[in-house]
């Protein structure tokens, strides 16, 4: 199996078709209620029913991140990194909250992009 092929962005079933959503137009992806939400800033590109954390594993690390519970953003979208009182960053007019937990392991991959 090629996996250069594999790599180049999320393959999702779309009616009776099998379609390819290419990584770098992923801004983000929200769960809720079961449900996944495939983002391009505010715009909807797809709905799924796989947990946040299969995703997660399909998704280039040194470009995805998951920020919280319910979020994974693309990296490469953040206009701003808001590490006051409450964790935050800004992809377009997006705010997406940033655990705690979480915080260290986005700030390495910052670190690492700007280096």
């Amino acid at each position: 199996m090629n996996t250069h092929f594999l790599k180049k962005g999320l393959w999702v079933r779309d009616r009776s078709r099998i379609r390819l959503i290419p990584f770098h137009e992923i801004t983000h992806i929200h769960h809720s209620d079961g449900i996944s939400e495939v983002r391009m800033g505010r715009e909807l590109l797809k709905k799924l029913h796989i947990p946040l954390r299969g995703l997660e594993q399909m998704m280039p690390p040194q470009v995805f991140v998951r920020t919280h519970r319910n979020y994974i953003i693309n990296t490469s979208f953040i206009d701003r990194y808001l590490c006051g009182r409450k964790l935050s960053v800004q992809l377009g007019g997006e705010s997406i909250p940033v655990s705690r937990r979480r915080k260290k392991q986005l700030e390495k991959i910052l670190m690492q992009q700007h280096s």
